[in-house]
């Protein structure tokens, strides 16, 4: 059950937005450095399905799809 102060120290979806696009440009800035030798995140950090809902949102916000990603993978050698 949540409580009123649970509610409060949410953050809202634009907090949440602006923390990600953060989080995915410094990302890409750092894995780019070392050449793609970056791990995103320790192994337990998050599930599966985190990372697929997250990605699939990701893909969508920059309206690519999966097939591009595949090919952009395969053209990179990433």
């Amino acid at each position: 059950m949540s409580s009123q102060l649970d509610t409060l120290e949410r953050p809202s979806d634009a907090e949440i937005q602006d923390a990600l696009a953060k989080a995915v440009r410094l990302y890409a800035e750092r894995a780019a450095e070392r050449d793609g030798a970056l791990p995103a995140f320790a192994p337990d950090a998050a599930t599966a399905t985190d990372v697929m809902v997250t990605i699939t949102a990701m893909l969508k916000a920059v309206n690519l799809q999966v097939f591009e990603l595949g090919m952009w993978q395969a053209w990179s050698g990433k």
